[in-house]
């Protein structure tokens, strides 16, 4: 199935940000690409939907760890809570039809930290999301209405499509947990993109394949093809998201390019990817294979003060930082790497 054709409610692109693996950066990409894209793009609303029950990208944006943290409590602390999982309460409660509150659930981030572009906004994350699951499951298992699966498959992409048209300028970025659990595939349905970070190792190797069985339904079983996510999603006639982009996280760079070791491993996922798109050449956005792949160099300190003081990389200053007591420096170099990196990351989105 493609998704060539805009859905209903969002004329923007909608990313998630997304791979079966853990470990491969998808939090940090998440934050510094959509900050990045809300200064190029000042005309636009940036949506950050946190679909991780750590909610990491939350803290982050709320001001950086510690700060951040104390944030999300509040938020967690109203009534109903203020984050994704506040809207998922109400959606156990009435699963088949849209509550109306959807846009009230939105943050303005920026209003909060002020480093942040003043285009950002925020629904954040809750560790409720683990919970909430197992209701997820057993409402979309049932006969009737028999449109229980595709009904709570669009739980996020109703609130996507309530904030679109509320405000039509709207793009979003929705970082997603590893786990193909039911609130990740809802995260994935809400989005008509994925970006799929990856890093030199097996694991994201496999990664691919288990993301062209999981999401796709290449080589699923037999016996469990009528029961995958790909067939449900076609027999209720849900479009599943293309492949956009697959950044190469954290190579080792020589001379601007990524080294033997790291290469020889980045090709492997190359190779995989390249196996992926003969079989289902409709579900990739990008007509040029090559344009898939970035090389995102590592960003050494840069990802941690970044994350810890909850700021965009175009505000990163050189030099010493603190962080949880600890002096940690900021040089030059790999910050201007990851920067170049990042920039040519976002002019393909």
């Amino acid at each position: 199935m493609t998704n060539n054709a805009p859905r209903t409610g969002a004329s923007l692109p909608r990313y998630a940000v997304w791979n079966n693996k853990g470990g491969v950066g998808k939090t940090f990409v998440t934050f510094v690409v959509a900050a990045e894209y809300a200064e190029q793009h000042p005309d636009k609303i940036v949506v950050v939907i946190d679909m991780c029950p750590q909610a990491n990208v939350s803290e982050i944006l709320l001001g950086g760890n510690g700060t951040g943290s104390a944030q999300l409590s509040r938020l967690l602390a109203n009534s109903p809570r203020q984050t994704v999982g506040g809207y998922f309460d109400q959606r156990v409660i009435q699963p088949h039809t849209r509550t109306g509150t959807e846009s009230s659930f939105l943050v303005d981030v920026a209003q909060i930290n002020t480093r942040l572009p003043r285009n950002m906004r925020l629904v954040a994350g809750d560790p409720s999301l683990e919970v909430q699951t197992q209701a997820m499951n057993q409402i979309a298992g049932q006969t009737l209405p028999a449109s229980a699966w595709a009904n709570v498959h669009r739980w996020l992409l109703d609130m996507v499509s309530a904030i679109s048209t509320q405000m039509p300028s709207a793009v979003f970025f929705i970082d997603c947990n590893p786990s193909f659990s039911a609130y990740t595939e809802i995260a994935l349905l809400a989005a008509d993109r994925i970006i799929v970070p990856c890093t030199a190792d097996g694991s994201s190797a496999r990664a691919i394949d288990n993301i062209g069985q999981l999401l796709y339904g290449i080589g699923v079983p037999a016996q469990y093809q009528g029961a995958s996510f790909a067939a449900q999603a076609r027999r209720y006639g849900i479009t599943i998201p293309s492949l956009h982009l697959i950044p190469l996280n954290r190579s080792t760079q020589y001379d601007k390019k990524a080294s033997k070791a790291f290469g020889a491993m980045y090709g492997e996922i190359q190779n995989r990817v390249g196996n992926l798109r003969n079989q289902i050449p409709g579900s990739f956005s990008l007509a040029n294979p090559a344009a898939l792949f970035l090389e995102i160099p590592d960003a050494h300190s840069v990802s941690v003060v970044a994350s810890h003081e909850g700021i965009p990389l175009s505000k990163i200053t050189l030099g010493a930082h603190t962080v949880h007591g600890v002096t940690t420096q900021v040089n030059d170099e790999p910050l201007d790497r990851y920067r170049v990196a990042l920039r040519k990351l976002v002019s393909l989105l």
